[in-house]
């Protein structure tokens, strides 16, 4: 349990607290599929349309937040903490976590899931929160079983632009009132909806079809005080976000700068302290997140590996 003690050394171990920022970055991929009459729509409908699938990725937009983590390289006892009328050894948010001299076995869970060493970047978390549009099939255009002939794609490509031309004059014929003059109110407008989606799934044949669907990648970097630049991820407009090592990207960049404000920060020992406790000041850093040189997220965070780690002196109780 956290908090227990040895009744040899009545010591009790507490671990410090380290930063891990977490990085939410929100992108959209537009995919374009051809349609199986592509070719022939320049010359069938006078329009240019794509003649290869394509997906392109853009960063929409990133936040930054901050989390708690105990730091496993700053592992501090403190002896006869009954005389002491602080309970440090509580687990508190702050990260004064507590655990048995003896061994790692009775550390908490938030502290044993830490790695030996920070880890410069976790694997990204996905979830896919929007897919819009998603329906990549064509209509089939119907074959006329009068014929034994089997048509060439030419030949179908000019019955599928036929019946978009038929279609067309069926709907100046209603809006004009020179067919269905029975047809009006709510009728007239669901026989041109009915005309509207026949046109699409028949223009989609030549045009293809278009989607959209928003993807959000969650991060997870320990920073380090040595270093104040690090790669979340890399990103590449055709292949979207990818491992900070899959070179084929551009890196996203985590650009650290500390306000350097928490080592002015001092504490008067008393005299009639017997021990001290040790605890962690952090540091305010300007925090910004980079695709090349574009800014697309910033903030300030309070990050303990660019502050202090201090005394502070235990009275012993009277």
């Amino acid at each position: 349990r956290a908090g227990e003690r040895s009744d040899e050394s009545n010591a009790v171990a507490y671990a410090l607290p380290r930063s891990v920022v977490k990085v939410r970055i929100v992108t959209e991929k537009e995919s374009v599929r051809v349609g199986p009459y592509a070719r022939f729509a320049q010359k069938l409908l006078g329009v240019m349309a794509p003649l290869a699938d394509k997906d392109v990725y853009t960063i929409k937009s990133a936040t930054l937040a901050t989390a708690t983590e105990a730091d496993p390289s700053e592992i501090y006892a403190l002896d006869n903490p009954d005389k002491s009328p602080l309970r440090i050894y509580d687990v508190t948010p702050e990260g004064l976590i507590a655990v048995t001299p003896e061994g790692m076995a009775a550390v908490p869970s938030a502290f044993a899931a830490c790695p030996a060493e920070p880890c410069r970047n976790e694997a990204g978390l996905c979830r896919v929160v929007s897919h819009v549009g998603s329906d990549t099939s064509f209509v089939k255009f119907a074959v006329d079983r009068r014929s034994l002939a089997e048509k060439s794609p030419e030949s179908m490509a000019m019955d599928a632009a036929n019946a978009i031309f038929s279609l067309r004059k069926h709907r100046i014929d209603l809006v004009t009132g020179e067919a269905g003059e029975n047809v009006f109110g709510d009728g007239l407008k669901a026989a041109l909806d009915e005309i509207d989606r026949l046109e699409q799934e028949y223009l989609a044949l030549f045009l293809g079809k278009q989607f959209r669907r928003t993807v959000v990648r969650e991060y997870e970097v320990v920073p380090s005080a040595d270093d104040t630049n690090a790669i979340v991820c890399r990103f590449s407009d055709n292949g979207g976000l990818l491992p900070s090592t899959d070179l084929s990207g551009r890196p996203v960049v985590l650009e650290l700068t500390p306000e350097k404000k928490a080592q002015s920060a001092v504490l008067n020992r008393k005299k009639e302290a017997r021990g001290t406790i040790y605890y962690k000041i952090a540091d305010v850093v300007n925090c910004r997140l980079l695709d090349g040189n574009r800014e697309i997220a910033q903030g300030r965070l309070p990050l303990y590996q660019f502050g202090v780690t201090a005394e502070m002196p235990v009275p012993s109780a009277k």
